[in-house]
């Protein structure tokens, strides 16, 4: 399933109703924000990394920039796409942007289950953060 990285700062009608759906499959574990907070995260200057397949939003990280870097957090996925590689391809292209960019990235809270995949993509644990840091 090939996804393509977009940054949404203003989402359509359509992402507005792909998130919605995202935001009821994911509640309680990944996107955790209805569409208030969203619009919220928005006006603070943050934005949404969206995995697209087929025009749909399938798979979701917020980021916002922090002192540490961007900071990652609420990723989740719809549930019908879950287990095909949309996370996996999402962070891979969040890497490859931020190496492009000369940006760190920095996730915050993550679940026990999901640490070795962090590790296996270079994230390295510093503080409360997983980081990951394209210069090395």
């Amino acid at each position: 399933m090939p996804v393509k990285l977009e940054h949404i700062q203003s989402p359509t009608d359509a992402d507005w109703n792909d998130l919605e759906k995202i935001h009821q499959e994911t509640a309680t574990d990944g996107l955790t924000f209805g569409r208030a907070a969203l619009e919220q995260h928005l006006q603070n200057g943050g934005w949404i990394m969206a995995g697209r397949f087929n025009d749909r939003i399938i798979g979701v990280i917020l980021a916002s920039e922090s002192r540490e870097g961007v900071l990652l957090q609420q990723a989740a996925v719809r549930t019908i796409t879950q287990r095909r590689g949309v996370m996996h391809q999402l962070l891979h292209f969040i890497q490859s942007w931020a190496a492009t960019e000369g940006k760190r990235l920095c996730a915050g809270a993550c679940p026990d289950a999901l640490i070795p995949a962090l590790q296996h993509r270079g994230f390295s644990a510093k503080g409360t953060f997983w980081m990951y840091n394209p210069e090395k």
